[in-house]
């Protein structure tokens, strides 16, 4: 397919596709996931263990900021070929400031984040739609034209 590709900027495109992105890359709508926070407690009382929802209200709007998506940055394979849930640990330093504070009377033992909806078919659905549409694009040859193209099925 890369042969086949006719503008530097789709080729670009395949190639994070296909490689990667990097940290100051700008990701596709389809690579940046939503994510619902959960955690395994102990109460305190009676020394049982509870697996539960963290509602995103408990953290501070920086602090939510480091969990609420995840940002999928590896080459498209790499969730292409799992069919686990992509479940991600909060930060340690995120648990540490947060283990007693989220639910009271209870400690928190582990955190993390997981896709509200399927990462794999998120970015199945995103570089199909991008092939589909490329296309009709190819024509435009400004990077504006591109851009477009990347970034119109925003919907978070």
């Amino acid at each position: 397919m890369r042969e086949e590709v006719q503008t530097p900027e789709c080729r670009h495109w395949l190639e994070q596709e296909l490689e990667g992105y990097s940290l100051c890359s700008p990701l596709p709508w389809y690579r940046i996931i939503a994510c619902r926070q959960r955690g395994h407690f102990l109460n305190l009382k009676t020394g049982k263990y509870l697996t539960c929802h963290i509602g995103s209200q408990t953290l501070s709007q920086r602090d939510l900021a480091q969990v609420q998506f995840i940002y999928a940055r590896e080459p498209a394979a790499h969730y292409l070929l799992r069919h686990d849930s992509h479940i991600e640990p909060w930060p340690e330093s995120l648990l540490e400031a947060y283990r007693e504070q989220l639910i009271p009377g209870h400690l928190c033992l582990q955190a993390w984040h997981e896709p509200v909806s399927s990462l794999r078919s998120q970015l199945m659905e995103g570089i199909a739609h991008f092939i589909s549409e490329y296309p009709k694009h190819a024509a435009l040859q400004t990077q504006h034209g591109f851009k477009a193209l990347r970034h119109q099925h925003w919907h978070i």
